[in-house]
């Protein structure tokens, strides 16, 4: 592997990119990477390498070490090789041993000092019962003492030597009087390093120099053309993942009121004479103008009446809580059978209120004016983004003319900075201009043509947001909109990562196919291209032959694998049977009896136990097990009914008595939390020392990068695996433990079922994980919608859970890839060394070993260990699934196709942007439908046309909320579809019928026209579809507009022309001489249309072109309707211009004519 490293490193054609370096637990990926690293720093490779890693205690510092001095360039590791952690972890080591000038030994300075010095006193004197104390005064140290002290530093630095980050350095490096710097901030020479090593949370906070501003180690400051490895590459998502959510839950707001005082500012506030002239200079020649942006804003204000307050209006006398959820369409949530949400301008009451009802009554409204919330705060939304990209753009002008005139030696002047003190001229609140300029940040500055043509409409893209309606004696007139968003994802990072720098993935399991613990590979891999590596197959044989050639004592026999199912064969026993058989006593069997019952145990729960018991009875009757893991999901706690530890200790006791009363051993509990490392180490001691330990953890906390093996001194029962001698690595001087106990694996998605509301954190998460299934399509929009309102109504602390969703939920493959993941990963902890007992002992159950999934197992390098499991779960059969991937990925292709025309209409219309508008529509035109070969080069038909047997002319569909929720059916008729449907859904064909193109190309000349042009005169077989949001809403439009060009230039001798001016572009299809403009439908003749409102809106839109009169012209006739003028004669409507037969409507043409004239 090292070599195929050195090689991805030095490659001078490949700047940034992702490899997958995986390789089974006990092949030694981290020292391969290691001793790769090391090569190419010393033949002299120039890009920065960046070690990261989710523990800081697995940091290879000692093993980079080791191998500089086995090269003899042992001085060179210190000027070479940092450890980048936390500003605050840096200082507490420094501040006990360094000594300091006087001058600097200020009042913040010995408060920071003695906080710290309290710390290491307490953490030695009181250890566990100090904890509460280390941990305040930590937080202290971290959010209030070190940032003081560290400002005094900087100001001091800046006023001493204001020419920058340069001769600060320098002054630090060279005069004694600042050298301490160094030692209580290394990062201040972080540049001049050649390998950083620092954590994923690192990684993911800022990078504190005190000569410069800090900036995000998450940026191309820190990241552009380095190389960065990350070690337990998979688990590393975790750890962003919660960052991400932390963040989150730190920048809430009033939706509604961030909105608003973003729109009274730019009305009311008179900005800077020095920030206008930038903004005016900024804005030339660009489509985005502020007064654009004011008049959004104002339609904003005006259309949604915000210029009252919103106030919900709720009758119920136990209210509970409501929310609004949205990813790329609307979920709402609302409190008892609630389903829709109505707003009304109440002008008497002077609010508008807010209705939560139930469907029948929503719907008994219908016909009354409102508002709709959904879409106010989408045009929000939008607004606010547009709004960001300006100032953002006006930042980065206002930066560099403040640069332009200060001088060299003096700071720059950061877009950052720029980018705060224009957000503060609009009377931003602290936390609102916090939350402005996190989420630019977030999304990494305006769109490219690339997101415009095909943009990345993934959940791991858009991310979620999610309202809440607060109520609250403190603003009873008034209704807040809590504002929580999750902007950012892992996936969103890695790919960041991925394009600033050469990443490589070092993972036993990385490619074990779930997207609830893993990376979605399959999502990435088609975002970076041709920049996705894997190991190549030759370094893979190469790994499996060496680990063939290591585990050989396995396969001749030294080594054996004993594998015990140990509830296989007992569902038949009742309980006190089970309890018979495991302690051989009845007296102790019915005193655990007892026990379960007074912990008011369930049946489920009493069978963990005796699964445990079971375990337990091995660790005594097998002499050999000197060190037994027992894994479950749930940790011991005293008087837990689910786990209680004082039942276990007490059982492992009457065990001992029973079958080793002459043996010593206890059992030990490893818990996550500030003690466990203190715990482990103390364990392992104790097994060097010879104890014989039976230690009960959680999956979770001994997982990814735990390492349990421990030195021992007697090898004369042992067997060493065939590997090449070196009395430098320890894998030859420590041993691993001799038996595992796989329990059940309960909860690979945050559990809905615990007692108590949900946190924010575990609803952030969940949401997060149940939109990572619906991505992947494991699970459909209906499933999607009920599993958010799970847990979004578990976080509000009441409705109960919808048991089919739920079901459909344990069903995914991606939770058994979970399950099979912490299964590998846990049996890797047996894998760590080259020692072993002739005996490897597992245990496990037959829920556990039949939730494994075989398509993560085959194919892949398993352990002998893993092999073991892999043949008794084989031994079990197929795992049947009825999961339909097709079908979810055509439903969630159709359903957020929407938002990929609402983000196109929402772009600034220029040259090349109205072009790419223009390269849809001819899309759809040329290939209604699409075969594979135009699929994988057209984006646009890639991620929004949908698979159709060839055999079939048709599929049929139903929407709902304009095509917020799409329902599909592809092997159906339309009279089994419909009566399939939800209440208040209708089907929807889409087809070469329905869109009529046939009757169209009857006009004469028009199939001919088509022809020449590449456009489709007929659907064809092939085997890809548009979606039907594609069909009704561009590609009927399309047809339309070139159909009813083609014949009105005919018929009447117009000259139609494309509107080429971006200020008036989409407000018409075409423009002709005397300030005329023309629209072009495709409508049924049964469609409805509200009039009123329509008619509205095309005058608004011709005062905004500046035109003379607008003709709205149907391409259809239904041989009844008639056309009409408005009464001013500025707005031409024209229901029908062709007849079925393709014959000209001369009525209607006539009657367009006298308005021409």
């Amino acid at each position: 592997m090292r070599y195929e490293l050195e090689k991805y490193f030095s490659d001078p054609c490949e700047s940034s990119g992702l490899l997958i370096a995986e390789a089974p637990t006990g092949y030694g990926k981290t020292y391969e990477t290691i001793q790769a690293i090391y090569q190419y720093i010393a033949k002299g490779g120039s890009a920065q390498i960046l070690f990261v890693t989710n523990l800081l205690k697995n940091l290879p510092a000692d093993e980079l070490r080791n191998l500089y001095e086995k090269n003899g360039r042992a001085p060179l590791f210190e000027k070479e090789v940092l450890v980048l952690s936390s500003a605050a972890s840096s200082v507490e080591k420094a501040i006990l041993t360094e000594k300091i000038p006087s001058e600097f030994q200020t009042d913040a300075y010995l408060e920071l000092l003695s906080a710290c010095q309290k710390k290491k006193r307490y953490q030695e004197q009181f250890g566990e019962a100090g904890k509460e104390i280390t941990k305040d005064l930590g937080n202290q140290i971290r959010e209030k003492l070190e940032p003081r002290f560290r400002h005094e530093l900087e100001v001091h630095l800046q006023k001493t030597f204001p020419g920058g980050a340069g001769p600060r350095r320098d002054a630090i490096r060279n005069k004694e009087k600042y050298k301490w710097m160094a030692k209580f901030y290394p990062s201040i020479f972080w540049t001049e390093y050649k390998v950083l090593l620092l954590s994923v949370k690192k990684l993911m906070a800022r990078n504190i120099s005190v000569v410069e501003p800090s900036f995000e180690c998450l940026s191309e400051r820190m990241l552009k053309n380095k190389i960065v490895c990350i070690d337990e590459f998979d688990a590393s998502r975790s750890v962003i993942l919660d960052s991400l959510i932390d963040r989150a839950l730190d920048l809430r707001a009033d939706y509604l009121q961030l909105f608003l005082q973003v729109y009274r500012g730019a009305i009311t506030h008179q900005i800077s004479r020095e920030l206008e002239t930038v903004r005016k200079s900024y804005e030339a020649d660009r489509t985005l103008t502020w007064e654009r942006l004011l008049k959004e804003a104002q339609d904003i204000y005006q259309e949604g009446a915000l210029y009252y307050s919103m106030k919900t209006v709720d009758t119920a006398i136990d209210k509970g809580r409501n929310f609004l959820f949205h990813d790329t369409s609307y979920h709402t949530v609302l409190d008892g059978n609630r389903t829709h949400i109505r707003a009304v301008c109440n002008q008497t009451e002077a609010q508008v209120q807010i209705h939560f009802e139930e469907k029948d009554e929503y719907y008994a409204h219908q016909d009354e004016p409102r508002i709709i919330l959904q879409n106010l705060l989408r045009r929000i939304h939008v607004f606010l983004q547009r709004f960001q990209r300006y100032v953002y753009g006006w930042a980065e002008s206002y930066a560099k003319l403040v640069n332009a005139g200060r001088q060299q030696a003096e700071d720059l002047y950061t877009i950052a900075a720029a980018t705060e003190s224009i957000f503060r001229q609009f009377d931003l609140t602290s936390e609102q201009t916090r939350l402005m300029s996190e989420e630019l940040t977030d999304s990494k500055g305006g769109r490219s043509l690339q997101d415009v043509m095909a943009p990345d409409l993934s959940f791991y893209e858009t991310g979620f947001r999610l309202f809440e309606f607060i109520d609250d004696d403190h603003h009873r007139a008034q209704t807040y909109f809590q504002y929580l968003q999750m902007r950012n994802t892992p996936e969103n990072v890695l790919l960041y990562l991925c394009c600033q720098a050469k990443v490589v993935g070092l993972s036993a399991t990385a490619a074990v196919s779930t997207v609830l613990g893993n990376y979605d590979l399959k999502y990435i891999k088609e975002q970076l291209k041709e920049h996705y590596h894997e190991l190549s197959d030759e370094t893979k044989a190469s790994i499996q032959r060496g680990l063939e050639t290591l585990w050989r004592p396995y396969k001749e026999g030294q080594i054996q694998v004993k594998l015990q199912v140990i509830d296989r064969g007992k569902d038949h026993l009742v309980l006190s049977e089970r309890l018979g058989d495991i302690f051989s006593r009845e007296t102790l069997a019915q005193k655990y009896i007892h026990r379960f019952t007074a912990l008011g145990a369930e049946e489920y729960v009493q069978k963990r136990y005796c699964n445990i018991l079971e375990a337990m009875k091995a660790f005594w009757t097998h002499s050999d097990i000197r060190a037994f893991l027992c894994l479950n999901q749930v940790l011991p706690v005293p008087e837990k009914r689910a786990m209680d530890e004082n039942l276990l200790r007490d059982a492992l006791k009457d065990l001992q008595c029973v079958y080793a009363p002459q043996t010593v051993g206890e059992m030990v509990i490893l818990r996550s939390g500030d003690q466990f490392e203190e715990s482990k180490d103390h364990l392992l001691q104790e097994l060097q020392g010879g104890a014989k330990r039976f230690v009960l953890s959680s999956y979770q906390t001994l997982g990814a990068g735990q390492n349990l093996q421990y030195p021992i001194q007697d090898l004369s029962n042992l067997v060493t695996l065939n590997a090449e001698y070196d009395e430098i690595d320890p894998r030859f001087q420590k041993k691993d433990f001799d038996a595992l106990y796989l329990g059940d694996v309960t909860h690979s998605v945050v559990n809905l079922n615990e007692d108590g509301p949900l946190s924010a954190q575990g609803l952030m998460k969940f949401c997060f994980q149940v939109e990572c299934l619906y991505e992947n399509d494991e699970i459909s929009y209906r499933t999607l919608n009920r599993l958010l309102k799970d847990g979004i109504g578990r976080f509000s602390g009441r409705r109960p859970l919808n048991a089919f969703a739920q079901s459909i939920l344990r069903q995914s493959n991606s939770v058994h890839g979970q399950i099979t993941r912490d299964v590998i990963q846990a049996v890797g902890r047996m894998g760590r060394t080259f020692l072993k007992n002739p005996s490897v002992y597992l245990f496990t159950t037959e829920k556990t070993l039949y939730d494994l999934d075989l398509a993560c197992l085959n194919g892949r390098i398993l352990s002998p260990e893993m092999e073991a499991l892999l043949k008794a779960r084989t031994d079990l059969g197929n795992r049947e699934t009825c999961i339909d991937y097709t079908h979810n990925e055509a439903e969630r292709k159709a359903t957020r196709g929407n938002a990929y025309i609402l983000r196109m209409l929402n772009v600034d219309w220029t040259e090349e942007t109205m072009a790419l508008w223009k390269g849809l529509r001819q899309t759809v035109l040329q290939y209604p439908r699409a075969g594979l070969d135009v699929l994988n080069e057209n984006p646009i038909i890639r991620t929004y046309y949908i698979p159709l047997a060839q055999d079939r002319h048709c599929y049929f569909y139903a929407q709902k909320g304009d095509f917020s929720e799409v329902i599909l059916s592809f092997d159906q008729d339309k009279m089994q579809f419909t009566a399939s449907l939800p209440e208040g859904l209708s089907p929807s064909t889409v087809s070469e019928e329905d869109a009529r193109l046939a009757q169209i190309l009857l006009y004469p000349g028009l199939k001919e026209h088509f022809i020449h042009h590449g456009w489709a005169t007929e659907f064809g077989t092939d085997p890809y579809i548009m979606s039907p949001v594609l069909f009704q809403n561009i590609y009927k439009g399309a047809l339309g507009e070139v159909a009813g060009k083609f014949i009105l230039e005919k018929e009447l001798g117009l000259t139609l022309q494309e509107i080429g001016d971006p200020k008036k572009f989409e407000s018409f299809d075409f423009g002709a001489d005397g300030d005329l403009f023309f629209d072009f439908k495709h409508w049924k003749w049964n469609m409805q249309v509200e009039e009123r409102p329509m008619r509205e809106k095309v005058l608004k839109k011709v005062d905004a072109v500046g035109g003379k009169r607008a003709f709205v012209v149907n391409l259809f006739s239904n041989g009844v309707s008639r056309p009409s003028c408005s009464n001013d004669g500025r707005l031409i409507e024209v229901p029908g211009i062709l007849l079925p037969t393709g014959q000209v409507d001369q009525s209607a043409l006539n009657y367009i004519r006298r308005f021409l004239l």
